[in-house]
């Protein structure tokens, strides 16, 4: 607009609203229109000219013709009188401009506007108007411009070749559902598609706009023929169910994908439609993907659910459905391994062979050798089922698998030796709908998870109770069960009416002359897949309103209460029967009375038959009959050591079975039905033990520490009791013994040679000062430790087991209905509780791995006393020491105070060490246990100051050291 006149002093003045701006110079052949003077080689002429935008006149939103034609048309006549004031004014219409329209003479008619309405509006008929841009005149000229050689626009698409629209889509279409076609081809070699022409386009696009266009229908392609080789390959080479399982979700996918895809094409028009349309699918296809290729290096079924797992909590922020589809994957994926968990767990009935303690094993059940030593000292191997760790998915808490371990395990040994229990009948669990392990990703169905384990519960408890009553009734007399067989009412299908039996016949012949119905499968999996695909533009709206729970806490809600119920009922079933059908409190009490020397009439004879001088010695000699008194092996008095079997078996002959016949008022009469039955609670008895050659060595000299170490009792507990007292709890029950029996015959010993000095007329009357204060130093250490590790280290440590034991026996006394003792409480916490009382016991004694340095050190002491005991009893009778006279006495005595010096500095700087003694759970968690089995009564840390109280409550040892000695 030109603004030239702006100063003409007019204030007033409208400016020419319609005039051209001063910028503009003027001439066709100088404007600056785009591609104006564009010239191409395949139009014979220029483009036409833009016509004149014309105003439809029958357009709805048409505005009122304002123009009023040219000046040279209107019938404007050379003046137009007009009255005002009285006066006649002249009006010249040539010198009106008009722009000012509204001083023209009223004379001139106006156009009238027309009458619109919507008919004309709907038919009207659009214009085509002439574009200056070459994008908008059709693929024509647009084909054209990029076809030049000399490429005016610069796009480096002259080499493309151009194909047909229809058969580019169409291969396109192939190239996203993997398959080939006349543009795109399979290699093998490099996995990919490839292109016939390099360089090619459809008219209307150039090439780069259509290989970005091409991406994701290739990367689809590419991912889809990966898949398919995926699974052909796992349905050929593997047998893994749970990488079948994952080949199936495959081949799902696939066919959901190829067959909405291929139905809906179509319906769209555009490529970019056809794009978009392929965009979910390449998605999922590209998650699905990274799934299968983490997925491949892993080593088991176990270790494939758990990256699955960890695949899915990575994409737990998403809102899309994409999550809800994975979740399902997962679900599909893991139904080989929930299927045997429930068989193991016994709520679903085993399809295949049995798992056996005679196969391999499956799963996380695997069958290993446990180790023992038998009555003849040879070493025996047992097949046993073991928990393998490695082979639980990582979404099942340590807890859990425990627990489901151990409830198939006990329930396999209910069925082994109790077959007519009710819970040993598959048919009995069935009656009370067993829950199977099943996921639920919303708080609906975990809920609906814990009402059914519930009801299972209850159900079962119930069966069990029904099942019982059964077989209570059977031991009713003939007459009466007769009664009750005839009471029962019996149903006959060939009694019924006549006409009952034609209406059931025509019926079953009706149901078979209807058609088939369509195998349409509810695959939930496939429904979620055609919600992602169909409804792409919608919202994601899960099925449940409610907010889902965190994907961590999903696996323990929905598998726990499941496998709770179940091992309330079976170990609760288990712990009964081991109470009362195989009197596992009389086996470990056996164990208490032999094992850890607490009957006092075994721990009597057996020091009396290893060490006593006065009796007949077992050895044989010629020449000399024997008196027929008992007998012993006098250690320390003979030539030969150590002693022949027979010398073995006659003189401990006879020690365990009078031993067994005094147990308390408890056991008697189990203790009675032993001997009756000619034999000792698993076959108890003595044996020798198995050795090396280097402690065969050591136990030949009599004088040695290691003098006894080849005597052992020999237990091998029932089944199943061997549930409870395992080939590693016996292991430690024989190390303990070993170690007690050293000390029993060191108390002997030291109370021989301190009865000795005190008796007058003996040899040792005259002994020296540093002897006397050996024989009662020594006698104070033995002692002491013998009395810390019977007292302190044993006897408080098994009267807390027996206080447990009592416990367990009150519950299931006053729970007769079901039996339900805890959670997850049941043999095998039993058995845990067992074997930490023993390794407390062995702390007290200083048996622990890290205590071994301590043990070493106390074994030198021993080691001095029986050298001092030795060179005592080797003196003449009569002779008379002075003190300083015997120097060996005086050196042992000095190393003995020594090494006993050093043992109390350790046994303190223990007792004060922060966190010594504190035992780890062995599942590697620090709390403590909370239930019927917690071991929070059995800390350790405390046990060792007992020791030091009793070896040095005056600091003897203290002030001699420090006094240089």
């Amino acid at each position: 607009m030109d603004h030239t006149n702006d100063d003409d002093g007019r204030p007033f003045a409208i400016p020419d609203l319609w005039g051209p701006s001063h910028i503009y110079l003027g001439g066709i052949e100088n404007n600056g229109l785009l591609f104006s003077q564009l010239r191409l080689d395949d139009i014979d002429v220029k483009l036409p000219a833009p016509l004149e935008p014309s105003q439809d006149a029958n357009g709805f939103f048409a505005a009122p013709d304002f123009t009023l034609g040219e000046s040279h048309k209107q019938p404007v006549p050379n003046q137009s009188p007009s009255v005002q004031g009285g006066a006649r004014i002249e009006v010249d219409a040539e010198s009106i401009s008009y722009d000012a329209f509204w001083l023209l003479p009223d004379s001139i008619p106006l156009k009238e506007p027309e009458f619109l309405s919507w008919e004309a509006f709907d038919n009207a008929q659009p214009k085509d108007l002439q574009s200056s841009y070459i994008t908008e005149n059709g693929p024509v000229a647009f084909d054209a411009a990029i076809s030049a050689h000399d490429d005016p626009l610069h796009i480096k698409n002259t080499g493309h070749v151009v194909v047909r629209a229809k058969t580019y889509v169409s291969s396109l279409l192939a190239l996203g559902l993997g398959r080939t076609s006349i543009l795109y081809s399979w290699d093998e070699g490099k996995k990919t598609f490839i292109p016939y022409f390099p360089k090619m386009r459809i008219s209307g696009y150039t090439g780069d706009c259509l290989d970005d266009l091409t991406t994701i229908f290739m990367g689809c392609g590419n991912v889809t023929r990966s898949l398919q080789n995926f699974i052909h390959t796992t349905y050929i080479k593997n047998t893994s169910p749970g990488r079948i399982a994952l080949a199936d979700v495959a081949s799902t996918l696939l066919v959901a994908i190829q067959a909405r895809l291929s139905s809906n094409t179509s319906k769209h028009n555009s490529l970019l439609q056809l794009q978009d349309l392929f965009r979910p699918a390449h998605s999922i296809l590209r998650c699905f993907q990274q799934i299968v290729s983490n997925v491949s290096i892993t080593r088991n079924d176990e270790s494939m659910l758990s990256t699955i797992y960890q695949e899915i909590q990575l994409l737990e922020h998403r809102t899309d459905s994409l999550q809800d589809i994975l979740l399902e994957v997962l679900s599909r994926v893991s139904q080989p391994w929930r299927k045997f968990s429930s068989e193991w767990l016994g709520t679903l009935r085993e399809a295949d062979h049995a798992i056996t303690k005679q196969g391999h094993g499956k799963s996380f059940v695997k069958v290993e050798n446990t180790q023992w030593i038998d009555g003849q000292g040879l070493q025996v191997q047992e097949p046993d089922f073991v928990l393998d760790f490695d082979k639980i998915p990582s979404f099942i808490a340590p807890e859990d698998a425990r627990t489901m371990f151990e409830v198939g395990k006990s329930l396999r040994s209910l069925r082994e030796h109790h077959p007519n229990h009710p819970l040993s009948k598959t048919n009995v669990i069935e009656s009370a709908c067993p829950p199977l392990l099943e996921w639920g990703f919303s708080w609906d169905d975990i809920m609906e998870i814990q009402s059914k384990a519930r009801q299972y519960e209850e159900g079962l408890v119930a069966a069990i109770q029904k099942f019982s009553d059964i077989g209570q009734e059977s031991n009713q007399p003939n007459h009466v069960r007769q009664q009750s067989t005839r009471e029962a009412p019996i149903l006959d299908f060939f009694g019924r009416p006549e006409s009952d039996m034609k209406a059931h016949i025509l019926a079953s012949i009706g149901a078979f002359d209807r058609p088939l119905r369509a195998n349409n499968p509810n695959d939930r999996l496939s429904r979620k897949l055609d919600d992602c695909l169909l409804n792409t533009n919608k919202p994601y709206q899960d099925e449940n309103s409610s907010i889902s729970p965190p994907l961590s806490l999903i696996p323990t809600l929905c598998f726990g209460p499941i496998i709770s119920a179940q091992a309330r009922i079976v170990h609760g079933t288990c712990m009964r029967m081991l109470f009362r059908s195989h009197h596992l409190r009389e086996h470990l009490d056996v164990q208490r009375s032999f094992h850890l020397l607490g009957n006092g009439v075994f721990s009597s004879r057996l020091s009396q038959a290893l060490f006593d001088p006065d009796l007949e010695t077992a050895e044989r000699q010629r020449g000399v009959a024997r008196s027929g008194g008992p007998v012993g092996l006098r250690l320390g008095g003979r030539d030969s050591w150590p002693p022949a079997s027979s010398e073995l078996r006659l003189a401990l002959m006879g020690v365990l079975t009078e031993s067994h016949a005094t147990t308390d008022n408890r056991g008697v009469a189990h203790a009675n039905t032993f001997l009756e039955q000619g034999s000792l609670p698993g076959d108890l008895s003595f044996a020798v033990r198995d050795m090396s050659d280097e402690e065969i060595e050591r136990c030949m000299d009599p004088d040695s520490i290691e003098a006894l170490d080849f005597l052992r009792l020999s237990y091998k507990p029932p089944a199943p009791l061997d549930t409870v007292i395992t080939a590693l709890i016996l292991y430690k029950y024989d190390q303990i013994f070993k170690l007690l029996l050293r000390m029993i015959r060191m108390l002997y010993i030291t109370s021989a040679l301190f009865r000795g000095a005190m008796d007058r007329g003996s040899s040792h009357e005259n002994d020296g000062y540093t002897s006397k204060k050996f024989r009662i130093e020594a006698h104070h250490f033995i002692s002491s430790v013998c009395g810390y590790f019977f007292d302190t280290g044993i006897e408080s440590t098994w009267r807390i087991f027996q206080r447990k034991l009592d416990s367990i026996e009150r519950r299931i006394a006053t729970d007769d209905d079901n039996g339900k003792l805890g959670m997850d409480e049941g043999v095998d916490r039993l058995r845990d509780y067992h074997e930490r009382v023993l390794d407390r016991i062995m702390f007290a004694l200083f048996l622990r791995k890290r205590q071994q340095p301590v043990l070493k050190l106390l074994e030198e002491i021993l080691g001095l006393t029986l050298q001092f005991s030795k060179h005592s009893l080797s003196r003449p009778q009569g002779s008379n020491l002075n003190d300083g006279t015997d120097q060996k006495i005086g050196d042992l005595h000095a190393r003995f105070r020594k090494k006993v010096s050093v043992f109390i500095t350790v046994c303190r700087s223990l007792s004060e060490k922060k966190g010594y003694g504190e035992r780890k759970h062995v599942d590697g968690q620090n709390t403590a246990e909370r239930g019927l089995f917690a071991h929070d009564d059995l800390a350790e840390g405390s046990m060792i100051s007992h020791l030091l109280s009793r070896l040095e409550i005056s600091n003897y040892y203290s002030r001699a050291t420090g006094s240089g000695m």
